[in-house]
C-alpha cells in the first residue's frame, strides 16, 4: 500500500481532548477521513490507523472502542487516559457511589465502575503516553508509518533524556521528590528543567521498579501515597504500590 493511500480516524473517549489537540501541531501526510475534533465532514467506515484518546469508562464507549478496532488496521491508544486509565481511574480505587454524590443528579450518569485502558478492553497495537502526549513523539510515530519504518516510543527514563539536556538532577541538588527514575521519556525533561520533580505524566517506563523506588522514597522520608495519585495512578505497576 502506498503511503498516500493511507487513512486515518482520531476518535476520543473519556478524556479532554488535549491529546488529539496535538495533531493540530504536527504535520499529518496521510488523509484524516474521521476526527470530530478537526473536521465538519468526519466519516468513519474503515481505517489504516486509528489514533485513539481517553479511557473506556462507560457501556457505549466501549461498544465504540470495539467497532473502532473492527475497523481499523492498526490501532494506537494516546495518551495517559488511552494507556493507563487517566485521572478518572482514581475511582477504581474507591467506592464509585461515593464518587457520583458531587453530583447533583447522580441517577442520571451510567458510567461503569471502573475507567479502564484500551489494551484492557480491545487489542492495541501501538501506545504513546503522556498528559498530554509530546508533540514531537508523535510527529516522530508519523514519519515511522510514512516511511514504512516501525514507529519506535521512547521507553527509557526521564533521567536519561534529563542528562542528555545537562539539566542538574533536583532530588540531589533540592532533596525534591522526583519520579524520573521510573517515568518514560518524551517530554524533554519540562519540569526539571525549570527546577521541579517530575510527577510522571508520562506513565512508568519499561522495567521500572516501582517497588524499589518506593522503598527508596521511605528510607529517605520522602513518600507519601499522593504521589502517585495523577493520571497514570492505574498503570500497573503504579497501582500494584496504591492499592
Amino acid at each position: 500500500m502506498r503511503n498516500r493511500e493511507l487513512s486515518v480516524g482520531i476518535f476520543k473517549l473519556s478524556s479532554c481532548d488535549g491529546c488529539q489537540a496535538i495533531f493540530f501541531e504536527v504535520d499529518m501526510p496521510f488523509e484524516i477521513v474521521y476526527w470530530q475534533l478537526g473536521k465538519s465532514d468526519s466519516v468513519f467506515e474503515e481505517v489504516d490507523i486509528a489514533f485513539v484518546e481517553g479511557s473506556v469508562s462507560t457501556e457505549e464507549e466501549r461498544e465504540w472502542l470495539c467497532i473502532i478496532r473492527e475497523k481499523s488496521k492498526a490501532l494506537v491508544a494516546i495518551g495517559a487516559c488511552a494507556v493507563s486509565g487517566g485521572i478518572q481511574a482514581l475511582r477504581n480505587f474507591g467506592n464509585l457511589e461515593e464518587f457520583l454524590k458531587i453530583y447533583p443528579n447522580p441517577q442520571w450518569l451510567k458510567v461503569d465502575e471502573k475507567s479502564l485502558p484500551l489494551r484492557e478492553v480491545v487489542k492495541v497495537d501501538y501506545e504513546i503516553p503522556g498528559c498530554p502526549i509530546s508533540a514531537q513523539v508523535l510527529q516522530d510515530f508519523i514519519n515511522a508509518f510514512k516511511h514504512n519504518r516501525r514507529p519506535a516510543v521512547p521507553d527509557y527514563p526521564l533521567c536519561m533524556q534529563c542528562k542528555r539536556l545537562g539539566y542538574a538532577c533536583v532530588m540531589d541538588l533540592k532533596g525534591l521528590v522526583c519520579l524520573g527514575p521510573i517515568t518514560n521519556a518524551g517530554c524533554k525533561a519540562l519540569c526539571p528543567s525549570v527546577g521541579r520533580g517530575c510527577y510522571g505524566c508520562f506513565g512508568p517506563c519499561k522495567g521500572a521498579n516501582v517497588k524499589a523506588f518506593v522503598s527508596w522514597l521511605k528510607e529517605q522520608g520522602l513518600y507519601s501515597k499522593e504521589i502517585f495519585e495523577n493520571e497514570n495512578a492505574y498503570a500497573e505497576p503504579i497501582r500494584e504500590v496504591i492499592q
